[in-house]
């Protein structure tokens, strides 16, 4: 039955492995859309920035009352903008925390039966090495037992 069960155990590594790496693919993809997340939200930051430094330069230079609503009625789209981003940001961060805390659940398990399958790994070398030795030797002794002999 031991015989049997490296053989397992490296199935079993392998399984944990591939699950690790489609963790760690997942955990990659979380982090890139999470990175275009906070992209978007500067560019919309910044968009509003420009549209109100250019609302102020129309402003000093005065501007018909409809064109001026207009502009600020586009600002508050923008700040509603912004805060939805802001809030979805927020909700990516928290399946950023989840995905990560899986993948780190999956690695650990991969390390741990990775360990195991290299210590029985060795356990079996030193073994198979013992024994080899083991059966050196008697045939050393064997042969010097037929040399006294003559």
């Amino acid at each position: 039955m031991s015989g049997k069960m490296p053989g397992k155990m490296d199935k079993v590594a392998a399984v944990a492995q591939i699950a690790e790496q489609k963790s760690a693919r997942e955990l990659g993809t979380s982090q890139q859309d999470h990175q275009r997340k906070c992209v978007q939200l500067d560019q919309l930051k910044q968009f509003k920035a420009d549209y109100e430094l250019t609302l102020e330069q129309k402003g000093s230079e005065g501007m018909p009352a409809k064109q001026l609503q207009d502009y600020r009625l586009f600002l508050g789209r923008l700040n509603q903008a912004i805060d939805q981003q802001v809030r979805e940001i927020q909700d990516s961060e928290v399946r950023l925390a989840a995905v990560q805390a899986r993948w780190l659940s999956k690695s650990q398990r991969k390390s741990a039966l990775d360990h195991l399958v290299d210590e029985r790994h060795r356990v079996q070398v030193k073994s198979r090495d013992k024994a080899e030795q083991k059966a050196s030797d008697e045939h050393m002794m064997h042969r010097r037992s037929m040399g006294n002999d003559s």
